[in-house]
């Protein structure tokens, strides 16, 4: 069985709706903002478990204490477009235990979230409004620059897939 960020399956989910294969019954523009949604807050959390370790997935850490990936939870998140239930992954085998910046700035910020998953796919989205997305209250960065120009990166081929995808 091979193995895969969460992400990548909400991805793989979001692109079938999009083509038009997923067999939703719901509202499609309320499953679109959902999973959109959905994929942003996925990203940036591996992103920030990314940073943390100082490794991708299947990477070997050279240096004790920085932990390891351990698999996924369920995080939940109340929008006006219903329940949102994303991926938090779990970091074991750490000198002191894992929290994670972003899911403690989440709640009553689903309007942000799901007007920049909107433009992700109207417009595409650039490095700032990225970092606008995972910075704290106070306008503090939760990502490092790095992580914030990969999820970038990511949600551009995204977007460049849905631009030049075939509508005949």
């Amino acid at each position: 069985m091979e193995r895969i960020p969460v992400s990548e399956k909400t991805r793989k989910r979001l692109n079938a709706l999009l083509r038009g294969e997923a067999g939703e019954s719901e509202d499609l523009r309320s499953a679109f903002l959902r999973l959109a949604t959905q994929l942003l807050i996925e990203e940036g959390l591996e992103e920030e478990v990314e940073d943390l370790l100082g490794r991708d997935y299947y990477e070997r850490g050279t240096s004790k204490g920085r932990g390891y990936r351990n698999g996924y939870r369920t995080g939940r998140l109340k929008s006006a477009e219903g329940e949102i239930r994303y991926g938090v992954p779990q970091v074991s085998d750490r000198d002191e235990p894992f929290r994670s910046r972003i899911r403690a700035i989440l709640s009553g910020r689903t309007e942000e979230l799901e007007n920049l998953a909107v433009q992700m796919y109207a417009r595409g989205l650039s490095t700032r409004d990225i970092e606008g997305a995972f910075s704290s209250p106070e306008g503090r960065l939760l990502l490092s620059r790095t992580a914030v120009s990969r999820i970038t990166e990511r949600i551009w081929e995204s977007y460049e897939a849905f631009a030049t995808r075939d509508l005949s």
